[in-house]
């Protein structure tokens, strides 16, 4: 798949799950839990909604879908990982900060990834990287700073931090992207759950990875494994560093 087939494919998507999603955002239907989805979480009536709609785009074309409601769809050759609502509790709520994130790879491990695209569904602002990174069309890149007392969105502060903000926004997508470019200087999550391993899922985080990364992000994982030689599988889970590469040892050090 070429990289232009891929951002065509995106931005329908990315158009028609807004219009669908920003007819019922805030209403009381919009949160009532229809399923639970393969990812052992509750699925909302608007995640299906944008699932639906994501899906039906996708299968006209031979790709391998990696999505949170549905699991695995389709076995083509072109890895898709799809997060048709990254940040259901603030659509639900009517809260406007939620997004789509989709990335293209050749491979099954996240090093084969050639495209990503995000959108902020309540703003309609975008993101995509295809090598080079870009917000609405213009190139982006990451902050420059290297000072720790940084603006920072960190997943949960588990005691004090010398960031000079916190901010915590609800859409790990769009988050990732907000540090792409330079609104926040880093992104953090370092929680674990009951076994030890991160919250965050590959289709959650890969295409603002890609994005990040194309804007002069430096990228760890805190589990000291090699972040690009995870897999595209439902089982994946991360804890992340993000951040400009001025101030990145320095937050490993913080952390």
């Amino acid at each position: 798949m070429k990289v232009s087939e891929a951002l065509e494919i995106s931005r329908k998507i990315a158009e028609d799950v807004e219009k669908a999603v920003n007819r019922i955002a805030g209403s009381r239907e919009a949160g009532v839990t229809v399923a639970m989805g393969k990812d052992g979480t509750p699925t909302k009536k608007i995640d299906r909604i944008a699932e639906d709609i994501a899906l039906k785009i996708l299968r006209e074309h031979d790709l391998k879908i990696i999505t949170e409601e549905s699991g695995v769809v389709g076995d083509g050759e072109t890895i898709v990982a799809l997060d048709p609502l990254d940040g259901t509790f603030n659509a639900s709520r009517g809260i406007p900060f939620y997004s789509i994130a989709l990335c293209f790879s050749k491979t099954e491990a996240l090093g084969g990834m050639f495209f990503a695209y995000v959108r902020d569904l309540a703003s309609g602002t975008e993101y995509h990287s295809d090598g080079k990174s870009y917000r609405n069309g213009e190139r982006i890149k990451v902050s420059e700073t290297d000072d720790v007392r940084c603006n920072a969105i960190i997943y949960y502060p588990d005691r004090i931090y010398p960031f000079r903000r916190i901010r915590v926004f609800g859409s790990s997508a769009l988050e990732i992207c907000m540090v792409a470019d330079g609104t926040f200087d880093c992104f953090i999550d370092i929680r674990k759950d009951g076994n030890g391993r991160g919250y965050l899922r590959v289709f959650d985080i890969s295409a603002s990875l890609f994005i990040a990364r194309n804007a002069g992000a430096e990228i760890s994982s805190l589990d000291g494994d090699d972040l690009w030689k995870k897999r595209f599988t439902m089982d994946e889970r991360f804890r992340i560093l993000v951040s400009g590469k001025n101030l990145h040892e320095k937050l490993l050090d913080v952390l």
